[in-house]
């Protein structure tokens, strides 16, 4: 009894000491961008864009369902609660339903829309229930479905020649159906057989805006609520009621409409800036009213106990009794721009050179907390960089310099052209665009300040700035020499830039002031074989201090880049072969970022593909993860950084943050902190045993208690993996093993020991 003990004991220490599993995900999404709620008994259910939160009134508790427990994908659009079965059906962008049981929260896949070929968009823009009858709006027409036997019904096409007509919104009254669209609004006997047919409907006329994009319904009492959808200006959309056939304004015009509900007995109306509930005689229940651009309300709900929460796609969550927010934990924004980590911490940005949104910064933090700010003065964070052995980070940006922090949850100061050695860019005087930060190793900050003559930036450490000049050439944005968008600095110090159709490598040799003993050279993209690519994307250093190039066109490496201003070395292509097939690595993929792990292998995230982890020398593909064969959200793969302690692999994309716990760590020479899990292994356990903590590219041997090798393992950085099989692929015997550790160079250095249970 007390040797169970003890051995329980061991289990539960190295369980907390690897408590993250290799190959498990974890998903870091944004829950802010709130799209509608449902209340169902004590749970509030908030959709937003990547999942589902639900927040019990009653304890205060959150859970959350997303891609990673249960759901088909994000892009979630709408859901509707049916009472006869107890469970949602969740609506999405790309056509996919999910019918969400309630209170299992079990999921169920509908994927026949999205797998039907549909010419244009299969959004599901809206959904209602009629007993157990779902009835869907989408872009391309209605559709009824069974919450029962979970067959459609029916599907209809909103035309006579059968193009399609977008249906917004749906509504149920007694037995009709009401259908708010591009062209007005259509009714029919839901109990009609032949519903299918377009010739059973009605389009409702003699109201305002009968031929217009009505883009909100819905129905109480006999009254039919709709919303007109101003396309040219959103501040006049506007709200009317019909009764007994006849159509009038509705009491209140707030502009800019984002949701039209009826629940129950409650008519829910929300803006942008007014979030308003009345109840079934249009007496005005509630009233949240804001002037603040940062607001963005679109649903309000009641609860039977009649507590009323507001969802706002800023302020996620607000509870109108106890005026506060409800933040599930995470980052701001769903939209990774770039990330960083340093001293366990993840620094991270969602700024948008398309599009101007505010700078948002977050980070995560040891303990698994996110902390953060935005700031409405500045837009477009684009990079981030945090000092080693600092608590100071920055923040480039397109367009306004760069932030030096260092308080997370606000922005410091900023640098641009008016204030330091940046530029604007040509055609631009106040444009001043930060594209990539980095620093040497004495501490030097270096700043890519594309788009003009002096795009690479240094503040030395005593606050010295100092520009150095690469003039731009003529032809295409990819051939001009200066538009760079990311760099490096490797261990001899030599910077190298990447973004146009050159490999550019910079050394100012020590003297930032001496522009006499730089070096500059600029590496055609072109190897013995013809043309690599159009142009660079991102660069790295490897641990055996190869240079790493993404291109428009795969992978490229400099192998020798200590000569690189003395023989002029071109670059080369790695030869892989894939399924009989012998090709260049990723050559069809335009590269996107690379990372590189413990064990000296390269994570590579492309434009289209989702992430390839490719062995040591590029000769190997090990894994492919993709939007169908994992959590990944989105197959636009925008940052990936490792916390080369514990393994774990983050993965940016523009539709979300998840990452991946990884086999492979930094060696630890010392191998004060060695782990085995699980320790012991029970007679249940099928899975793989892990070795944490030992010195980089160890030799493991594992004996019996007679000194018999078991087994002979290569750690993957500072991790190792065991089968628990012996040489001859037999698992072992039940006993205690002993796990002997020795450096590359075979000398014994470590031993401990586990208990296997056959």
């Amino acid at each position: 009894m007390r040797k169970y003990v003890v051995f329980i004991g061991l289990l539960i220490w190295n369980t907390i000491g690897f408590a993250q599993v290799p190959g498990t995900w974890n998903e870091y999404f944004s829950f802010r961008n709130i799209q509608q709620l449902e209340a169902v008994d004590d749970n509030v259910f908030a959709l937003s864009e990547n999942g589902i939160f639900i927040y019990n009134t009653s304890t205060q508790e959150i859970q959350k369902v997303t891609k990673l427990n249960g759901l088909s994908t994000v892009g979630l659009s709408c859901m509707a609660f049916c009472d006869s079965t107890s469970s949602f059906l969740i609506g999405y962008g790309d056509g996919t339903l999910d019918i969400l049981e309630y209170p299992s929260l079990r999921v169920q896949s509908i994927p026949i829309i999205a797998n039907k070929s549909i010419y244009g968009s299969k959004k599901i823009n809206s959904i209602v229930m009629k007993n157990d009858t779902a009835v869907i709006a989408t872009e391309f027409g209605v559709l009824t479905f069974s919450m029962t036997t979970k067959n459609f019904i029916s599907t209809t096409i909103l035309s006579d020649d059968g193009s399609y007509v977008a249906a917004k919104s749906v509504t149920t009254d007694g037995d009709k159906i009401y259908v708010a669209t591009t062209k007005g609004i259509f009714s029919a006997n839901l109990s009609n057989a032949n519903i299918s047919d377009f010739s059973s409907w009605t389009k409702l006329k003699n109201i305002p805006y009968e031929n217009d994009t009505i883009s909100h319904i819905a129905a109480l009492n006999g009254t039919i609520y709709y919303a007109h959808k101003n396309i040219a200006d959103a501040s006049k959309d506007s709200v009317f009621k019909i009764h007994d056939g006849n159509a009038e304004a509705f009491k209140t015009q707030m502009g800019d409409i984002t949701a039209l509900r009826v629940r129950k007995t409650d008519i829910c109306l929300t803006s942008h800036y007014t979030a308003r509930l009345y109840n079934q005689e249009e007496k005005l229940v509630c009233q949240f009213d804001s002037l603040s651009v940062n607001n963005f309300f679109s649903d309000i709900v009641r609860m039977e106990n009649g507590s009323i929460y507001i969802s706002d796609k800023t302020l996620c969550l607000y509870d109108n009794y106890s005026k506060k927010n409800i933040i599930p934990n995470g980052p701001n924004s769903n939209h990774i721009t770039d990330m960083y980590f340093i001293n366990n911490e993840l620094h991270v940005v969602c700024g948008n050179i398309a599009l101007w949104e505010m700078l948002m910064y977050n980070i995560k933090t040891e303990g698994g907390g996110w902390y953060g700010h935005t700031n409405w003065k500045l837009g477009n964070s684009i990079c981030v960089y945090a000092i080693p052995n600092t608590r100071t980070y920055y923040i480039g940006t397109y367009g306004f310099g760069f932030t030096e922090n260092e308080v997370a949850w606000q922005t410091g100061n900023v640098f641009d052209a008016s204030n330091s050695a940046l530029h604007t860019y040509y055609s631009s005087d106040k444009n001043t665009s930060i594209y990539d930060i980095t620093s040497d190793k004495y501490g030097n900050l270096w700043l890519l300040n594309s788009g003009n003559d002096y795009p690479l930036v240094v503040r030395d450490v005593n606050n010295n700035w100092y520009s150095y000049y690469l003039a731009k050439t003529s032809g295409s944005i990819k051939n001009q020499k200066n538009l760079f968008k990311h760099f490096v600095i490797d261990s001899r110090g030599y910077k190298w830039l990447t973004g146009t159709g050159y490999l550019t490598v910079f050394y100012e040799n020590k003297t930032f002031d001496d522009t006499s003993d730089d070096s500059f050279i600029q590496i055609a993209l072109n190897d013995n074989e013809g043309s690599i690519a159009e142009y660079t994307t991102c660069v790295v250093e490897d641990l055996d201090g190869e240079i790493w190039i993404g291109t428009s066109q795969g992978i490229a490496v400099h192998s020798a880049p200590s000569r690189v201003f003395k023989d002029r070395k071109n670059i080369s292509r790695i030869k892989i072969e894939i399924d009989g097939e012998v090709g260049y690595l990723l050559s069809s993929e335009i590269i996107t970022t690379i990372a590189v792990d413990g064990a000296n292998r390269k994570w590579i995230g492309t434009e289209n593909s989702g992430v390839f982890l490719i062995s040591e020398n590029g000769t190997e593909q090990l894994q492919n993860f993709t939007k169908i064969n994992s959590p990944l959200p989105s197959n636009t793969i925008t940052s990936i950084v490792i916390d080369q302690e514990s393994g774990e692999v983050y993965i940016g994309t523009e539709d979300g943050l998840v990452s991946f716990i990884g086999s492979a760590t930094i060696g630890d020479s010392e191998m004060e902190n060695i782990i085995v899990y699980p320790n012991p292994v029970r007679e249940i356990y099928e899975g793989e045993i892990y070795i944490k903590g030992v010195v980089s590219n160890a030799t493991i041997k594992i004996t019996d208690v007679s000194g018999n090798i078991v087994r002979t393992i290569i750690a993957n950085g500072g991790t190792a993996i065991w089968d628990g099989r012996n040489v001859y692929g037999n698992r072992v015997k039940t006993g205690v093993y002993f796990i002997y550790i020795s450096d590359e160079t075979g000398q014994f250095t470590k031993v401990t020991k586990m208990l296997f249970i056959n």
